[in-house]
């Protein structure tokens, strides 16, 4: 369910950044301040339950995810959504290896070769097709990729510390701890003018805009929640795992949108032609035979 809205929440990041966003930076302040919706009234619900050094510890997290958000919003905006989420779930990669050092879980050979499958069809997945020669050409890697190093090591730092978390604190003060730390993180963000002159600009623009922020950042929600109480379950590496199989429901998704509103899919600017389409449907092929190993 997880990997379902933050699919959903995906393909709305790309729609909103191709109508109503410029800078990503900017994007991500209205982001957290809109997180905030939902953050209020589980602060009112649940109380603040402090528990030291967790509680801090659940902040510092939050906080750390601002850097995450700006590299994958970045490549959001060069790059087709697919592709992005396919390299975004690399980082499952450094779970393990976490995984294994820091919560004393422990690996099969069967995970291996799952974690294995799980790279090379991520990695598959940004060779783009050459315009010239209209194949897939193995020179020439998606921009994206660039960034993602970072993104990969913070993003599972991340899911390791809910891990950890979850046996002082439960799901619902993890996840108001670490929104409190995301809001925190912004504030330098907001100290820059060029970024509250477009955060401003933006609440400005119309319900539209703000309609869309506001689905997405409910889809983002839920997301979060169901990945916490999905760590709470099981292994954290079986988790990020699962959440490889997003870049196959965003391409699904985008196909739908695609079918119902033709107009958006130049908006989202996602290749569906044969070619294009039968190198995604070979990258996720292997990514599902990946994430069948693992689990």
């Amino acid at each position: 369910m997880g990997t379902i809205f933050f699919s959903a929440a995906g393909v709305m990041d790309k729609l909103i950044l191709s109508s109503y966003a410029e800078d990503s930076r900017a994007y991500i302040v209205c982001q957290i301040l809109t997180q905030q919706v939902f953050t209020v009234p589980l602060l009112v619900i649940t109380g603040m339950d402090f528990v030291y050094p967790e509680s801090i510890f659940a902040l510092f997290a939050g906080s750390l995810q601002i850097l995450p958000a700006i590299f994958y919003l970045s490549a959001l905006q060069v790059e087709e959504a697919s592709r992005v989420t396919a390299l975004e779930y690399v980082y499952p990669v450094f779970v393990f290896i976490g995984s294994i050092i820091f919560l004393g879980e422990t690996l099969t050979l069967r995970d291996y070769v799952g974690g294995f499958l799980l790279l090379l069809g991520c990695i598959l997945v940004t060779y783009r097709q050459d315009d010239q020669k209209g194949s897939a050409s193995l020179s020439s890697l998606s921009p994206a990729i660039k960034p993602f190093l970072s993104y990969w090591i913070l993003t599972a730092a991340y899911y390791l510390s809910m891990k950890y978390l979850l046996s002082s604190l439960d799901e619902w003060h993890i996840y108001t701890w670490t929104s409190l730390g995301s809001l925190i993180a912004i504030v330098p963000l907001i100290g820059i003018p060029s970024v509250r002159c477009q955060a401003k600009g933006f609440f400005g623009s119309g319900y539209m805009a703000i309609w869309a922020l506001i689905s997405e950042e409910t889809f983002m929600f839920l997301g979060i929640i169901f990945s916490i109480f999905a760590c709470g379950f099981g292994s954290v590496t079986l988790v990020t795992s699962i959440g490889a199989l997003q870049p196959v429901l965003t391409l699904l998704l985008v196909l739908g949108l695609g079918i119902i509103m033709p107009g958006k899919t130049k908006e989202i600017r996602e290749n569906t032609n044969k070619e294009a389409l039968g190198l995604k449907a070979l990258s996720f092929m292997i990514i599902l035979a990946g994430v069948f190993f693992i689990s």
